[in-house]
């Protein structure tokens, strides 16, 4: 793991090699590994440029992908950004996503809205 300035002047973890297993993240970090396994974003800002063998989790924070997931990316909460390849589905279920017209995903697909949010919308018209 190495340190490196981000543009807010706070260090960024540096994620690189091959991880096998599930990684966790928790805090601003730059990943250029190769995980076997799923990647789980539960805080902070993820800068993926490496490769996801599972599937992407956005709990909370920001994640911006420039590389390949070769599962699904599932949006919980999060902001994300997709640049690179998700040879799976794109999932929102709450959140924001914006998928780059260059980008090559196998599908786009957005969590159905629940009946109370539906009514409440109406209300608010």
């Amino acid at each position: 793991m190495w340190q490196l300035g981000c543009h807010r002047d706070i260090a960024m973890k540096i994620v690189d090699g091959k991880r096998m297993g599930s990684v966790t993240i928790f805090e601003d970090t730059l990943m250029l590994a190769e995980v076997v396994g799923d990647v789980i974003l539960n805080s902070g800002h993820l800068e993926l440029k490496g490769k996801v063998l599972g599937n992407l989790f956005v709990r909370q924070g920001t994640c911006r992908l420039m590389g390949i997931v070769r599962g699904n990316l599932e949006n919980e909460l999060g902001d994300v950004e997709v640049f690179g390849t998700v040879h799976g589905k794109v999932i929102t279920k709450k959140g924001y996503t914006y998928v780059n017209p260059g980008s090559k995903v196998g599908a786009i697909e957005n969590a159905p809205a629940r009946r109370e949010e539906l009514r409440e919308e109406l209300l608010r018209t």
